[in-house]
């Protein structure tokens, strides 16, 4: 798995001759970049071509664990919440039984 996100982009050269410079549709790319937070600092880090393949599916790997992750939250705040409302139920109806005393 890796954490973080990926990003495509195109960039052009910086060389006047190039054709990048003068028709946006033939600049160079598609590059892929990894961005991270690490250390309260964001990282874009770029990624080799025979790297990105392994890469792209780490990524998949981390978001699937995410919505895993997600989803087994969501459950536990579920059984919280049902819980809370179970032991309400059980004081409401303990002071509904016990006499009132004037």
């Amino acid at each position: 798995m890796v954490q973080g996100s990926l990003s495509e982009v195109t960039r052009t050269c910086g060389d006047p001759s190039c054709a990048c410079a003068s028709d946006p549709a033939r600049r160079h790319g598609p590059h892929l970049y990894l961005m991270f937070s690490a250390d309260s600092k964001a990282h874009s880090v770029y990624v080799p071509k025979g790297r990105a393949q392994a890469l792209k599916e780490a990524h998949r790997a981390w978001l699937r664990f995410q919505e895993i992750a997600s989803e087994l939250a969501a459950d536990n705040r579920e059984r919280f919440l049902r819980a809370l409302a179970r032991e309400k139920h059980k004081t409401r109806t303990r002071r509904a039984k016990t006499p009132k005393q004037a």
